[in-house]
């Protein structure tokens, strides 16, 4: 992906990028969903800083972001980090905004997976332009 910093990025496509590989967890300005770190402020950061951040989420993650596995007696699974926690509930907050919130008494098993919600490879869907025209776009460029 270093080929992207070289690239001209168009902030049109790189929106297009943006909602469909980021918006899923992150705000930008009104875009997408507010379930990960808000992204509007990220243009203070170089290219190289953001692509670094994308091409390995894990390399320094905020505790509030860590991904939890939450198993209820029922069998069900819900994956993403903890929204609320009270004496009696715990409430999940998932990839794409959605919540669970599930009664103590019925957890099964609940566990931190020590990584960022976000996963790595997230590139992998993406060309170099791509990648060109997201960081641009995060960089409020054009």
């Amino acid at each position: 992906m270093k080929e992207a910093l070289t690239l001209s990025g168009s902030t049109i496509r790189g929106a297009k990028v943006f909602e469909s590989s980021c918006g899923l967890c992150h705000m930008y300005g009104t875009m997408g969903q507010n379930v990960g770190p808000v992204l509007t402020e990220i243009n203070r950061k170089s290219k190289e800083a953001i692509m670094y951040e994308i091409l390995d989420p894990n390399a320094a993650v905020d505790t509030k972001y860590i991904n939890h596995r939450l198993v209820t007696n029922s069998g069900d699974v819900h994956m993403g980090i903890v929204d609320n926690e009270t004496d009696e509930f715990i409430t999940i907050k998932k990839m794409g905004g959605a919540t669970a919130t599930v009664s103590k008494k019925d957890i099964k098993s609940f566990n931190s997976l020590g990584t960022s919600l976000m996963m790595e490879g997230l590139e992998a869907n993406m060309t170099t332009q791509d990648m060109a025209d997201l960081l641009a776009f995060l960089q409020n460029q054009n």
